[in-house]
């Protein structure tokens, strides 16, 4: 079975097709009316901002670091199905790159001014999110680095997104380096509103489907809101036709003489199918308290693509059992649990918040259509002259479960605030604390998915093949494509952490143009030690009416996520002379403690400096401009492949067996990421017409590596992913109008740089800047629905595409594995939109 006679859920379009017949039955054939319902309006007025500050602020452009609201409606006007795609179009510090291939390649991790996923702190209601397990490892952007899954939390449950673009380590605890992302959920407490989406690309494939249901319902003075999502996404595939022949002489040439012929490699977006719920509740105690809970579950499914194992890569293939080759896939799934409940309220001139949060995540994954060669060649070895029949019946499994990945998090939080006077000037004092306890551990996969030979023999044997083929070869080790855990690896993985932290946080209003702020947090990590942390901010208004500055210094850090202490595994790839075996060591194994001096991780700690202006003017114009300079020592990075070139021993072991290579992870390098963002926004409201929203944003960063104390260690391909792997530059225009007569359009440009990007067989590939524009046209049909027409990319902008010579090698894979915007080109779509009654 080949790449292309994989099954593409062809239940998809089925599904697609009832569910929008379903929604279109729930909705009442009304006639339109000529008034603009307030659903239509994008509009923040009236919130209170969470991040940022304490003190309830209700107008972001108040606060003395920049903040962006983004409402609900803003949000559905998309046409996109996952949170991380909305933020990368409406955001302009945000960056989410997707791959099209390798582990993972379904998790879309936020990162905020060109710096890591895991520098970055992600809050739900203002209560921090669990990360997610699974870090990546494969030469990518990010490499190294874990963060949180976005696409766990359903677009319709989210009321608004206020995105922090701000060191805020004291305030909000670890992580927090780059900035911070709210998620406000819905708190409706009437009403159901739903949403179906359905889209595919313009060469028709990569169909994609997402509805949606939320309801509210009132609990005596309070609420309860649950939002559930279903989504689907066929595969999109840019693999161009390559033929290959096989018989007595395979070659990357084009096939003669009735050679077979295949579409080899699969290129584009992987297929998934996810569900998610989300549940906010708030129920009044008493005439001074409220208790309120929050959660939600995700489980999502996916197909990630191998690279295609030729027929005469005779380390990695059995012959008999796959003739013409073969695409191993990776088949994941990924679940995500959480649960927040507290009580809050007032004590005398106290306000206080006492919350209990729990959080998991699980990243399990298999290996389809693949196989362990050493299985085969090991019954070959003890049997010789066996015919290839019986070889292909003890060849093992070609489906194998490889493993999990796991993590755990519970959280307790005691908040608490109060208005104060310093002379006459008006004040806020917010203390509290909190309590983190952090698991992680891996899950050993079934045997075939590891072992060397069905006794994991610590030999190696000769490959079992029929091709003509010069040489000798010996079997690879492991399931092909996504080789699984071994019980020794899921042993040493475990990890354990506790952490304490307190904080206390000012603000003071010395007179009605301006404010101060200052924290001050102190963290304890039972494993990565304390850490002191600070914070001064301040706004003055100029003379300018609606004009003010504002700046931050703060220093903040971030203790190393578990999965990058405790993560481990090795890999045997058969060769000429026998095996060559790779590991990934954890965190004090003696390999990397003895030839490294690199036994044990320790935090990152960063300085952060933004200062800007903004304008809030009263025609509904806002235009701000903030500069910023992060500084980061240690910082966490995955080393190169490590040989005994760079030191390790001739004698090095690793799970009882001799390894060729090593990595593992280690404070190596300082960093400098320095930008600016500028961003303007005007409002048109109150418009005969109707009402419409400009837009406009640029940002620019640089990330620098200033110190690295272990050449070995971060080599040019390590350097290269974190100063080039994401984009320098995004710059976004956009225009938003809805007419008084129920007609609506909305066009947006965004305007995204080029990366560079560590490619297998080649110099490193640049990715070119891409301009990607974006349209919708969507009219009120019925009193509470409106429907949507609209394409984005719709100037069916791909990454350009590789070299020849690595096209032919990589056979067929056209294009880089991964992108900042994607490979899939061109997207149709049409949304339905139910507004609640």
């Amino acid at each position: 079975m080949d790449g292309s006679s994989l099954p593409a859920q062809p239940g998809v379009r089925l599904r697609c097709a009832f569910t929008a017949s379903l929604l279109m039955a729930l909705i009442p054939a009304t006639p339109a009316s000529a008034q603009i319902p307030p659903d239509t309006v994008t509009t923040v007025e009236g919130i209170v901002v969470v991040v940022g500050s304490r003190a309830g602020i209700v107008d972001p452009a108040s606060l003395p670091v920049p903040v962006d609201v983004y409402g609900a409606e803003e949000i559905a006007r998309l046409g996109e199905v996952d949170l991380g795609e909305v933020l990368g179009r409406i955001a302009p510090s945000f960056n989410s790159t997707r791959l099209s291939a390798g582990d993972g390649a379904a998790l879309h991790v936020a990162t905020l001014r060109g710096m890591n996923g895991d520098q970055v702190l992600v809050l739900v209601n203002g209560k921090r999110r669990h990360p997610v397990a699974f870090a990546k490892v494969l030469a990518a952007a990010g490499q190294g680095t874990t963060g949180t899954d976005l696409r766990a939390i359903p677009l319709h449950a989210i009321k608004r997104i206020e995105v922090l673009r701000e060191g805020a380590a004291s305030q909000y605890g670890s992580d927090a380096i780059a900035g911070v992302i709210n998620i406000v959920l819905k708190d409706d407490a009437g009403g159901v509103s739903a949403r179906s989406y359905l889209g595919r690309t313009s060469r028709g494939d990569g169909a994609r489907l997402l509805t949606s249901a939320n309801a509210g319902v009132p609990l005596g003075r309070g609420f309860l809101n649950l939002t559930v999502e279903v989504a689907q996404q066929e595969v999109a595939n840019r693999a161009s036709e390559a033929p290959t022949c096989f018989g007595p002489n395979p070659d990357y040439a084009p096939c003669a003489n009735g050679g077979k012929v295949i579409r080899l490699q699969r290129n584009g977006e992987p297929d998934y199918e996810s569900a998610a719920l989300m549940l906010n509740a708030l129920l009044p105690a008493g005439e001074s308290f409220e208790f309120y809970a929050f959660g939600g579950y995700s489980d999502r499914t996916a197909v990630s693509d191998g690279l295609y194992r030729k027929a005469d890569w005779v380390p990695r293939n059995v012959s008999y059992v796959y003739p013409d080759g073969f695409f191993p896939v990776e088949e994941s799934e990924m679940t995500d649990a959480s649960a927040v409940g507290g009580l809050r309220g007032s004590m005398g001139e106290w306000t206080t918040d006492l919350s209990v949060g729990y959080g998991s995540g699980q990243f399990a994954f298999s290996a389809a259509n693949s196989i362990n060669p050493s299985y085969a060649a090991e019954y070959l070895a003890n049997n010789p002259g066996a015919e290839g029949a019986a070889i292909a019946a003890n060849a093992g499994p070609l489906n194998v479960r490889s493993g999990s990945l796991n993590v755990r998090q519970l959280t307790f939080n005691a908040d608490a605030k109060r208005d104060f006077f310093f002379g006459l000037a008006p004040g806020l004092l917010a203390v509290g604390g909190a309590f983190r306890r952090d698991s992680y551990w891996m899950e050993a996969g079934e045997r075939a998915s590891w072992a060397c030979g069905q006794s994991d023999s610590p030999g190696s044997f000769p490959a079992a093949h029929h091709l003509n083929v010069g040489g000798s070869a010996y079997a690879s080790c492991g399931v092909q494509g996504y080789p699984g855990y071994s019980p020794l690896s899921a042993d040493g993985s475990e990890r354990d952490r506790n952490s304490l932290g307190a904080y206390a946080d000012v603000e003071l209003r010395p007179t009605e143009a301006s404010l101060l702020g200052a924290a001050l947090r102190f963290e304890q990590y039972s494993d990565a030690g304390a850490s002191i942390t600070g914070k001064v901010a301040g706004r003055v208004e100029t003379g300018v009416p609606g004009a003010a500055l504002r700046g931050a210094v703060s220093t903040g850090f971030r203790a190393p996520r578990l999965a990058q202490r405790g993560f481990n595994t090795v890999g045997f790839v058969g060769g000429s002379d026998g095996l060559v075996s790779a590991g990934f060591l954890p965190e004090e194994d003696p390999v990397a403690c003895a030839d490294f001096d690199a036994c044990s991780l320790s935090h990152e700690t960063s300085v952060s400096l933004t200062g800007g202006f903004v304008y809030s003017g009263q025609a509904g114009l806002q235009l701000s401009a903030d500069y910023y300079r992060v500084l980061v020592t240690n910082a966490i990075a995955l080393t190169r492949s490590l040989t005994q070139a760079h030191g390790l021993r001739a004698d090095a072991r690793f799970q009882g067996r001799p390894v060729d290579a090593v990595a593992f992870w280690t404070n190596a390098i300082d960093t400098r990421t320095s930008g600016f963002d500028l961003v303007a926004n005007w409002r048109f409201r109150d418009m005969s017409w109707g009402v419409a929203d400009l837009s406009a944003s640029y940002h620019r960063n640089r990330t620098e590596i200033t110190a690295n104390r272990n050449e070995y260690f971060i080599g040019e391909t390590q350097a290269t992913l974190i100063e080039q792997s994401q984009p320098k530059q995004r710059i976004g225009v956009g225009a938003d109008v809805r007419l008084a007569g129920g007609v609506g359009a909305r066009l947006s440009l965004k305007h995204i740089g080029e990366v560079t990007t560590p490619f297998i067989f080649e110099e490193p590939v640049t990715i070119d800047a891409a301009s990607i524009v974006d349209a919708e046209v969507n009219l009120r049909v019925a009193d509470r629905m409106r429907l949507g027409l609209g394409a984005n990319n719709i100037l069916d902008r791909l990454p350009n595409r590789l070299p020849d010579g690595a096209v032919a090698q990589l056979w067929s894979m056209d294009y880089p594995a991964e992108s900042p915007y994607g490979i899939a080109g061109r997207v149709l779509y049409v949304r339905m939109e139910l507004a609640g009654s």
